[in-house]
């Protein structure tokens, strides 16, 4: 074919409502939309003109929308769901998850551990993820295997890690960056964990780095006010203020989290293009608190969802983080127009794609963006009736109601199943490395 003719459709999806912009256009009749070469042909186009050769798809009685974005996860931790629950932040970490990662988290464990996490993501509509990590190749070869978009981010602390001593993080990302796999739908970045255990020479370095390979940077910032309180005492600062005073903020920067932060920080936050990616569920968990996300949207500040890690939530569905966002902010606020259901769709779709820096490619649903598209069964009990598209979206709708996941035009969930990866070989190798996790932390193992 050549590069002046026009691609020949190889999926049709007919018939149902669509919803283009999620939190900026309103839900339609669908006539046909095509996919081709991993990129949208056609957006709701008369249906009467479908290609004989196009694998055509029913969506009758459905809403097909743009795939859901995750900004920030810890994929691999889905094989320490459950080791250690309710305890605040820095006994969760200190006591039991440094541990078990300085034990287990080899790449084997991060190829196995991202590949259920992709599932389950994949499972409940989400087609873009920004995991941060240890042996991130093997991340996104996982990624790339069950077939989901992937922002894949190298883990930087100063700290003794899985994957690198002390002081040689710098070699390991320059290594990662060079080894990461070079698949269209995997995009590089960095992770410094936090202000405390990033050194501001670290932190500086890394964020030149990133930027020398037109990267993200990622950190947790003001997760907890034990955090603010220890980078206080070391640096006279709190973290956001920190942050700015070595230059790290900018559009490139995303901050995960920014719990504790005061409104003189979220100008600051809103002044540098500093992106936000808001976890309200594994903030609720650890008891960290509620950010005040209604604000910073009210500031201008690119605010995504997050679900965090699957060992610290303990889930991975989006759909749950729209209406725990929507109605925290609802409580801390006593305002229940706050964080309106509008407002957190477009968080978890084209806000989220700006907070990645691929608001060119997805979050919506238009012809040449790339075909990351997934379809809702309406015929819910729980979705019936439906007087408003948005508001059962965030209010009534779950992970389970997605019936079909596409992602660069390629068929990843089909009648609800996962159709890339043989999930019963992956569930049992999971049960043999759980089975040594609970031996080794001495923790109980239940099921088949």
């Amino acid at each position: 074919m050549s590069r002046d003719q026009p691609h020949q459709p190889e999926i049709a999806l007919v018939g149902g409502m669509i919803l283009t912009h999620p939190g900026v256009s309103e839900p339609v009749g669908h006539g046909m939309t095509t996919m081709a070469a991993g990129r949208l042909l056609q957006v709701n186009a008369p249906s009467q003109a479908i290609v004989p050769s196009s694998t055509v798809i029913d969506c009758t009685g459905c809403l097909i929308m743009p795939g859901l974005i995750n900004c920030h996860t810890h994929a691999a931790m889905s094989l320490l769901r459950g080791v250690a629950d309710d305890l605040p932040l820095d006994r969760w970490l200190g006591d039991y998850i440094f541990p078990a990662e300085a034990r287990h988290a080899g790449p084997d464990f991060v190829y196995l551990g991202t590949m259920i996490s992709a599932v389950e993501m994949a499972l409940g509509g989400i087609t873009t993820f920004a995991d941060g990590y240890f042996f991130m190749e093997k991340a996104a070869e996982a990624a790339i295997r069950v077939g989901l978009r992937s922002v894949i981010a190298q883990g930087v602390l100063d700290l003794p890690v899985p994957d690198a001593a002390p002081g040689e993080w710098k070699n390991r990302a320059r290594e990662f960056f060079d080894a990461c796999p070079g698949d269209a739908t995997v995009t590089p970045a960095l992770f410094c964990h936090s202000p405390y255990l990033c050194s501001p020479e670290t932190l500086r370095d890394a964020s030149r780095l990133a930027r020398d390979h037109g990267a993200s940077l990622f950190c947790h910032v003001a997760e907890t006010e034990r955090e603010v309180e220890d980078v206080r005492g070391l640096y006279g600062r709190t973290p956001v203020a920190h942050l700015h005073e070595l230059h790290i903020l900018g559009p490139s920067f995303v901050a995960v989290h920014a719990v504790h932060v005061s409104p003189e920080e979220m100008e600051t936050i809103a002044d540098s293009g500093t992106k936000v990616v808001h976890c309200p569920e594994s903030n609720m968990k650890l008891a960290s608190g509620a950010a005040a996300v209604a604000e910073l949207v009210g500031m201008g500040v690119t605010v995504g969802l997050g679900t965090d890690g699957p060992a610290s939530n303990n889930n991975l569905d989006l759909f749950e983080e729209m209406r725990s966002a929507s109605l925290l902010a609802k409580l801390v606020s006593r305002n229940p127009e706050a964080l309106d259901a509008r407002t957190v769709l477009r968080m978890a779709t084209g806000d989220a794609a700006k907070v990645l820096g691929m608001e060119d490619r997805i979050g919506s649903l238009e012809a040449g963006k790339l075909a990351d598209a997934i379809v809702i069964d309406l015929g819910r009990p729980h979705l019936t009736p439906m007087y408003d598209v948005a508001s059962h979206l965030v209010y009534a709708a779950r992970a389970s109601d997605v019936r079909d996941v596409f992602v660069n035009g390629r068929p990843v969930v089909v009648n609800g199943r996962i159709i890339t990866v043989d999930w019963d070989r992956v569930r049992a190798e999971a049960r043999s490395v759980a089975a040594d996790i609970a031996r080794n932390l001495g923790v109980n193992l239940y099921g088949a």
